[in-house]
């Protein structure tokens, strides 16, 4: 691996520029996202679809790091990326033709469970220190059901500047870092890879120039997925290490759908009732909230790291105190949105 850590960096910094190029050309020439739904916060039509300059650029590098490394080249690995680079197709169009919610889900499952088959999967659970084998065919249903709820975490989240862009870049490193730490090479060089490309288009999305569009925020939120099952799964190490990467995607998309079925909201329908739109509407900037998602994130990085030399249970029991923190959070939140009358209990 040492004899090949200059052709990574090459490949890290080809991959930004690559990303950060494309991006730009994509500000002016690339489709654009209307403010015609409910959920979105923009006031006029925004460049959309900056996901295209990140599968770009980590495709031409994740071909060059293969011929480097053959070696790495796994069926499960191909099956990653076909079934991401469906899903980022599927964004593409969605940005451009505003598909039905239902097929795309189905959609979304149908690859899911595909990847799961060929090897992106856990076959085990932890609850506590209580350990069981759940065989493939479970296996493959809780690996798929992880997939489809990370990805769309991911696209409920993508409505702030910089946040699930900066939020992907920053789980995309720490997946490298650990991977890294416990000798997972191929998972390191291409988590950095992604990591890169995220941070070209972060320039222009942290700086509301670009959104990533649902070709972004679907293609990050299954790769890394998939990339953290692998990952765990190599590791026969917990899988809440895998939620706790997410920690900030999935607290805030959880307690918001607990909150408005408490409260008698539709679940399917549109809405501004995240904690970062609530945030966004008592005036708080767009980058100070992406930087507290960010900032959550590490949170969730520090529990993962941890719970490796810790005995089996400590990540779920990390997991559940981070819920809990964000649970009392989110509450205070709400509760003041309620009080500036930004949000209708």
């Amino acid at each position: 691996m040492n004899s090949n850590i200059i052709e990574i960096v090459v490949l890290f910094l080809l991959t930004f520029a690559v990303s950060l190029g494309t991006a730009r050309i994509l500000i002016s020439y690339g489709p654009k996202d209307k403010p015609n739904s409910g959920h979105k916060i923009q006031k006029k039509p925004m460049p959309t679809s900056g996901g295209i300059a990140v599968a770009i650029a980590v495709v031409l590098s994740s071909a060059g790091l293969m011929l480097f490394q053959p070696g790495w080249i796994s069926t499960t690995l191909v099956a990653v990326f076909f079934g991401s680079f469906c899903m980022f197709l599927m964004g593409v169009w969605d940005d451009v033709a505003n598909l039905p919610a239902i097929p795309k889900l189905l959609v979304q499952v149908v690859l899911s469970l595909g990847v799961a088959f060929f090897g992106a999967r856990v076959e085990f659970l932890d609850l506590g220190r209580q350990y069981f084998e759940l065989g493939a065919v479970f296996g493959i249903l809780g690996s798929a059901a992880w997939l489809v709820v990370v990805t769309n975490a991911v696209n409920f989240m993508d409505g702030s500047d910089g946040l699930a862009t900066g939020c992907s870049a920053f789980i995309a490193a720490g997946l490298a870092f650990l991977a890294a730490l416990t000798g997972q090479w191929d998972i390191a060089a291409l988590a950095g890879i992604f990591c890169a490309g995220l941070l070209g288009l972060l320039v222009w999305n942290g700086r509301g120039k670009l959104f990533a569009g649902d070709a972004g925020a679907l293609f990050f939120g299954f790769f890394l997925g998939c990339l953290s099952l692998i990952l765990v799964a190599r590791l026969e190490a917990s899988v809440w290490i895998a939620p706790c990467l997410f920690i900030a995607f999935l607290a805030d998309v959880l307690l918001t759908l607990i909150w408005r079925f408490r409260n008698g909201r539709s679940l399917l329908q549109p809405h501004r009732e995240h904690v970062y739109q609530l945030l966004i509407s008592m005036d708080r900037s767009q980058v100070l909230v992406a930087w507290i998602y960010v900032w959550i994130s590490m949170h969730g990085l520090l529990v993962a790291g941890v719970s490796l030399v810790f005995p089996r249970g400590g990540a779920m029991l990390g997991f559940i105190l981070l819920v809990a923190i964000l649970f009392w959070l989110s509450h205070k939140v709400r509760r003041t949105a309620i009080e500036n009358e930004k949000l209708v209990p």
